[in-house]
């Protein structure tokens, strides 16, 4: 039986992990910028043509805003954990397929790949297995074998 795989580390490739997290950080601020500056400029255009609304949005305001700012920071906090999964499921294979490459760069053919069923880049996992197991399979078969010239 399999031996199930549980990673404890959530930022094992810490640079690349980095660079994405903080990439769907910037693209989540940028959606963020561009929708506050619509809702700003449509409140603009109703405040213009309904100036009696600014002193119920006055009065209303403060508490409105602590509560819009709240949410905001909540859901970057959110954004943030789901980025780093998803980031880990990325990282975790590319991190044992770079293991694995370096033990076939020092000479281990017997090295295969076991990922996590919910990994990303199992088609690669079995590639890469068969490829080991085609090589194995060459090698046998390419070994000199010392009875088989004495025939």
């Amino acid at each position: 039986m399999a031996e199930k795989i549980q990673r404890k580390i959530i930022f094992i490739k810490k640079r690349f992990q980095l660079k994405l997290v903080a990439f769907v950080m910037l693209c989540v601020l940028f959606a963020t910028a561009l929708i506050t500056y619509e809702f700003l400029s449509l409140l603009q255009e109703i405040f213009t043509k309904h100036p009696a609304l600014l002193q119920t949005i006055f009065a209303e305001g403060s508490s409105l805003f602590i509560s819009f700012i709240i949410k905001i920071v909540i859901c970057f906090i959110i954004i943030l954990l789901f980025a780093s999964l998803l980031s880990n499921k990325i990282a975790g294979p590319i991190y044992r397929f770079e293991e694995a490459l370096k033990q076939v760069a020092q000479g281990n053919k017997k090295v295969r790949i076991s990922l996590r069923k919910d990994d990303t880049l199992r088609e690669i996992e079995k590639e890469f297995n068969n490829m080991m197991n085609v090589l194995d399979e060459t090698e046998e078969e390419n070994t000199y074998n010392p009875e088989e010239k004495n025939q």
